[in-house]
């Protein structure tokens, strides 16, 4: 491996002879750190063998800091120098298969991400630990009639966990798990047990359902469920790489679709990875697949630490058939992958927005390619990216046009809400929505209800004439929201909050909030529907999926009337007695200034949409805009993704943009704007040398739309190119050296999903 800089390795003093070196084998470390080099040390005899891939732990730098790191190569050549000896071994055992090995460093390479932090990404820092054999467990003990009025707010917490697990089926709770949930610590616990309130029994610990009994298939798949598995079924037998896009329109089986995939596949001696978009919708999606299929295993953050380890080491043991999560599950150790299932491929959030910045899709497809597996891309709207794929040929289409069991698309109304006004006021609920949504409450039926904004108005300004002062984060210069619920302005940034002045600090006049999110509408439906029962779900009242479960939980059991909520009710959710889906307002994502906003806003209402008529009642949608006359809201109202696709992809081609050209942006960041501004001439001028004239366009270096975010300038430069891997081919690891002579804050985004 080339070495950009020099080894930062202590040098001795004067000619005094150096201490004698460890016994051992050079080995080359690539660190967990945002250093592009690879450095070289001792790994001691007393270690054993290294092998690649390896963590180690280091001392770097010239204050020994202690780093973990992978080995990237052995028998490294002798030198004189004194090098440093590798403080311990992480892993006895090798956790990055061959193939997952060759994924991590495409993943360095490709997204322009230094190897060791590619790696980390890879294999989650708490696996290889001591696994525990045996587990803490906790039942409650006692009815909330006998509980004592003295009981702390702690101890009463823990106690109300226990009776939720408990109403759900869910008991008992791990001991670490209710510690989690609860906030308490281990001596509030054992209090509660000397109280007899509660009892912990000691387990051993094992993946729950590998000896689970399996549900037989409940229902017959319809014609076209069994023509899309027929056309499936050959790549699942082959073990030849394969990628399919599944076009199923919202409710028509796609989820039955993968089960019966993935069942074939295990059925042949092999393992399925199926991806989901959040952790919610991985949550969800477990609840139906551990009824139906064997060995299921869960990967994502909210695990704990002995969780994710233990789950991983049953995944790379081969014990789990089937591996569900976000995108980060694309790299569990499952030694015979035989398919891979993208759901929902068009969401955003399978793009890391931290290093190594990579999307979750397109790395699902390279590592099918590396294992020689089927990949299944699903979704109602498919990404451009994925369309244009199928254009050219290099994927296969397969369609559901229709919904399961005969049941009809929703009918979408869009309403101008110009044409709605009141007394010059453009309403929050328009008369028509109102209305609807009064009919099908009196019809005892279920509303879902999207808002896309947080908080209660979107500006707080000063609206005299010649001054219009608006709050702004001082760390991010972006206006921020006011949240009625804790009565101050927060930064949807950087979450710093601050209280509202009484008074404007410009010109002393009064202070008006501008504009509505979903805690307005919250109160409007407060006042026009005060019997109504109503639950928000946004990221300030959703904070884990455990309360996304339980809302859902009593959404499903009828105890919610209005579901209301941003995009986390657009998509996943399935409920028989929703008849009408509400869209308060589809020009939010209208309003971004990103060559992505028609197809965002496209999705959303049909993802949304999608909710409704899903049972018995006909589904209908109304749509609120002030922008009814757009193609995007015009191509949802008929439920037209090949005509919305057609028109969207012509116009990306006359324009040069993605998926006709492939983009990689360069963000520049500091917290002094003139040292931000001058380290990004720099970098374009390092860039303008090595870019080939004619095959790369170089927009930049210029202010990036949110020039301050998190007390840190922002500059970006743009590179547009015809084909993919251009840049990285002009860069040839060169790269880190630019960066190192720069000196600053330089990251790398291939294929971004946005450029604000």
């Amino acid at each position: 491996m080339n070495l950009l800089f020099e080894n930062p390795q202590d040098k001795p003093a004067g000619p005094e002879t150096p201490a004698p070196q460890p016994q051992g084998q050079i080995v080359a470390v690539a660190l967990n750190a945002n250093v592009w080099d690879s450095y070289d040390y001792i790994f001691p005899a007393a270690f054993g063998e290294p092998f690649l891939g390896q963590r180690v732990g280091v001392p770097f730098g010239r204050g020994n800091r202690a780093t973990v790191g992978f080995i990237v190569a052995l028998g490294r050549p002798a030198t004189t120098r004194t090098l440093k000896p590798v403080h311990h071994a992480v892993d006895t055992q090798r956790q990055l298969g061959e193939n997952l090995w060759q994924l991590g460093k495409w993943i360095s390479q490709y997204y322009l991400t230094p190897l060791g932090i590619t790696l980390a990404a890879c294999v989650p820092s708490a696996v290889g630990k001591t696994l525990p054999k045996s587990r803490t467990v906790v039942f409650l003990n006692s009815a909330p009639a006998d509980w004592p009025s003295s009981l702390g707010q702690r101890q009463r917490k823990v106690l109300d966990e226990l009776l939720e697990a408990r109403n759900q089926g869910q008991e008992p709770i791990p001991l670490e798990l209710l510690m989690r949930h609860s906030k308490a610590g281990r001596d509030t616990v054992g209090r509660l047990v000397k109280r007899e309130l509660i009892r912990t029994e000691t387990r051993e610990v094992t993946l729950e359902d590998l000896a689970g009994e399996i549900l037989p298939c409940e229902f017959d798949i319809n014609e076209d469920q069994q023509k899309v598995l027929a056309a499936l079924e050959p790549k699942l037998d082959e073990q030849k790489f394969s990628v399919t896009l599944l076009h199923g329109v919202t409710g028509s089986g796609k989820t039955e679709v993968y089960i019966r995939a993935i069942q074939r596949v295990i059925d042949a001696g092999r393992q399925a990875i199926l991806l989901t978009p959040e952790i919610a919708l991985a949550t969800q999606t477990i609840q139906r697949l551990v009824k139906r299929l064997p060995r299921v295993a869960l990967l994502h953050s909210s695990l704990t630490n002995a969780q994710r380890s233990f789950n991983w080491e049953q995944i790379r043991k081969g014990l789990a058939s089937v591996i569900v999560g976000p995108r980060s599950a694309v790299f569990a150790p499952a030694g015979k992958v035989g398919l891979i299932i993208v759901d929902e491929e068009h969401e955003s959030s399978y793009k890391q927005d931290t290093a190594p910045r990579y999307h979750g899709r397109d790395v699902a497809i390279k590592r099918a390619s590396l294992e020689g597996a089927a990949v299944i891309l699903g979704s109602a709207t498919p990404s451009m990216e994925s369309m244009h794929n199928v254009n050219t040929g290099r994927y296969d289409l397969l369609r559901l046009p229709k919904r399961v069991q005969g049941l009809a698309l929703p009918k979408l109304e869009i309403v101008h809400l110009r044409r709605e006004m009141t007394r010059g006021k453009i309403e929050l609920l328009g008369h028509t929505l109102t209305n609807r949504m009064a009919s099908v409450l009196d019809r005892r039926e279920q509303i879902i209800l999207l808002m896309n904004r947080r908080g209660y108005a979107s500006y707080v300004f000063c609206p005299s004439k010649g001054c219009e002062w608006i709050m702004q984060c001082d760390s991010c210069v972006r206006p921020m929201v006011y949240h009625r619920a804790i009565q101050l302005a927060s930064c949807h940034h950087c979450d710093h909050t601050a209280a509202v002045p009484t008074a404007c600090p410009a010109c002393g006049g009064k202070i008006l909030l501008f504009g509505y999110g979903i805690q307005r509408i919250e109160d409007e439906l407060a006042r026009k529907f005060p019997a109504a029962r109503v639950a928000r779900m946004d990221s300030d009242t959703m904070t884990s999926p455990k309360q996304f479960q339980r809302v859902l939980r009593e959404f499903g059991q009828g105890e919610i009337d209005i579901l209301l909520g941003t995009q986390m009710v657009a998509k996943g959710l399935d409920f028989p007695n929703v008849s009408l889906v509400g869209i308060a307002s589809a020009d939010t994502a209208l309003a971004i200034n990103d060559f992505r906003s028609s197809e965002r806003t496209f999705q959303l209402i049909v993802q949304v949409a999608g909710r409704a008529g899903r049972g018995a009642a006909p589904g209908q949608v109304i749509v609120q805009t002030l922008h009814g006359d757009d193609p995007a809201i015009q191509a949802a109202e008929h439920h037209d993704h090949e005509a919305f696709a057609a028109r969207e992809l012509a116009e990306r081609a006359e324009a040069h943009l993605p998926p006709f050209a492939r983009m990689v942006r360069f963000i520049v960041r500091h917290e002094k704007m003139e040292v931000a501004s001058k380290a990004a001439e720099k970098l374009g001028q390092a860039l303008r040398r090595l870019i080939p004239d004619g095959q790369m366009t170089m927009i930049g270096p210029q202010q990036a739309q949110f020039v301050k975010l998190r007390n840190q300038f922002r500059f970006h430069i743009l590179i547009i190119t015809k084909a993919p891997g251009l840049v990285q081919q002009a860069l040839d690891g060169r790269l880190g050296k630019i960066i190192h002579d720069i000196r600053a804050d330089i990251a790398a985004d291939v294929d971004p999903v946005n450029i604000l």
